[in-house]
């Protein structure tokens, strides 16, 4: 079966990130020193450097600690009233988040599993943080809690508001769902979820080729008359 999950806002993997780009200098060449962390350290896990891309973005844990753990620090969020909170920058909340995605590329899952946790806290109508927790969870294997996190990152990028634009997640956690479902057997629910995926995804290879193994099984179980 497939991975299911799609990783940092859609790409399957590390390498699979586009190349960070600067403002132009002026002479046609990217202008180094514009670029953030957050944006070199994703060149980094392009590289296959993820190790070196969690050193950079330690800082961004430690303002965040700084600034404390609390129910009060969220994540600034357009169309979200954040007053009476203590609001994280962009740039921030950008960086906790490859740090977590570092984290489970190095294979600290556990590490990256409290990291997406407490970014779902600092910014809760996120749903890519929610499909990344759900991905970790399932790669660590606690498979009961994928599932209720992936119906979650679902609901949230179904709000009305908010829809449009959560599509890829949408999807991602659809396709996710179809996955752990398939995996313990419930063809039709599975099949169901890739299938609403699609909705959002049309061209997801992941999906389409799940779907054709999840044919070959039913057929192979209808014919054992199961």
């Amino acid at each position: 079966m497939a991975a299911g999950a799609a990783l940092v806002g859609g790409f399957a993997s590390a390498s699979d990130m586009p190349a960070v780009t600067g403002s132009s200098a002026g002479s046609g060449q990217v202008a180094a020193h514009a670029l953030t962390d957050s944006q070199i350290a994703m060149d980094m896990m392009r590289k296959g450097r993820a190790a070196d891309a969690l050193a950079l973005l330690e800082p961004a844990a430690q303002r965040f600690a700084a600034v404390g753990a609390g129910s009060k620090a969220r994540c600034a969020q357009d169309g979200v009233d954040l007053r009476g909170k203590t609001v994280l920058d962009a740039e921030t909340c950008n960086a906790l988040f490859l740090r977590a995605f570092a984290l489970t590329e190095l294979g600290r899952r556990a590490d990256a599993i409290e990291a997406l946790q407490q970014l779902t806290r600092l910014a809760p109508d996120t749903p890519r943080y929610v499909v990344e927790l759900a991905f970790a969870q399932r790669a660590s294997g606690d498979k009961d809690a994928a599932l209720a996190t992936y119906t979650k990152a679902v609901s949230i990028a179904s709000r009305p508001a908010t829809v449009e634009a959560n599509k890829r997640y949408r999807a991602a956690a659809l396709r996710g769902i179809g996955y752990l479902l398939a995996d313990k057997g419930d063809w039709i629910g599975g099949e169901k979820a890739y299938l609403a995926s699609l909705i959002d995804d049309p061209e997801s290879k992941i999906a389409i080729s799940e779907l054709a193994y999840i044919a070959r099984k039913r057929a192979a179980s209808e014919a054992k008359g199961g």
